[in-house]
């Protein structure tokens, strides 16, 4: 078959699979009955029940929305926002940074926070904590946003599977069916990208280092690349690579 014919025939393709799509859909749509009805049957159940544990209520939207503007703003564009809002306007947070000056300790372990337990400075620790709020929800925003919508979908599907009508037909508790069956079962994708979000977070963030002043591992490769040091860069892609 020549290729110009077989781009035709997948074109061609295109309008049969959306006129099937349409048509498939209009039907279900317009038969009597209602598919929660049928497979209950004459079971006792609640409205949240009838409704796969209050799917497409105010809260299963309102961690929709979340996660999708989460998922869709640009870690820089956040950050920045973040600083508009708790540092220029409400002062609550310092702007770039680690720590305070005048607050810092001697560096014991590396991790600023147990460094300032360690020297006896609680005032420090605070210090320090305030340097890191923002940075850390700039980056946990966005990373949260995806385990939500990853938990979400893995949930519905989750609810629908035998085990979970089986628990529920022996009688045992809803909520005892929800965290130790369905959610149990659905927490496997969900770990899983967890886990691959984490190496993303020991590989560095070099937007939201530099927006933020923060000596991290992304900002050195920046530096490193203004600079052309070539082994440094060599070796922190190594790094990225093995995290």
């Amino acid at each position: 078959m020549r290729p110009s014919v077989l781009v035709e025939r997948l074109l061609q393709l295109v309008p049969v699979l959306l006129g099937i799509t349409f048509v498939v859909s209009l039907t279900m749509q317009a038969t009597p009955g209602d598919p929660v009805e049928l497979m209950l049957g004459d079971a006792l159940a609640t409205p949240e029940q009838r409704a796969a544990v209050r799917r497409g209520g105010s809260l299963d939207r309102l961690v929709t929305v979340v996660a999708l503007a989460g998922a869709s703003m640009p870690g820089f564009w956040l950050g920045i926002l973040l600083i508009l809002l708790f540092s220029v306007q409400l002062g609550w947070l310092p702007v770039s940074g680690r720590i305070g000056f005048g607050a810092e300790v001697p560096a014991l372990t590396g991790f600023l926070l147990l460094d300032t337990l360690l020297a006896g400075r609680p005032a420090s620790f605070l210090e320090a904590l305030r340097h890191l709020l923002l940075p850390a929800a700039t980056l946990g925003l966005a990373m949260a946003a995806i385990l939500m919508r990853v938990t979400r979908t893995s949930m519905l599907e989750a609810l629908r599977q035998d085990y979970v009508t089986f628990a529920t037909a022996k009688g045992l508790p809803r909520r005892r069916v929800l965290v130790r069956h369905a959610l149990r079962n659905a927490l496997t994708a969900t770990i899983t990208v967890a886990a691959i979000e984490t190496g993303t977070l020991l590989g560095g963030n070099m937007i939201v280092e530099t927006v933020f002043g923060w000596p991290g591992l992304g900002r050195l490769v920046v530096e490193g690349i203004f600079t052309r040091n070539y082994p440094l860069v060599q070796a922190a892609v190594l790094l990225y690579a093995v995290t």
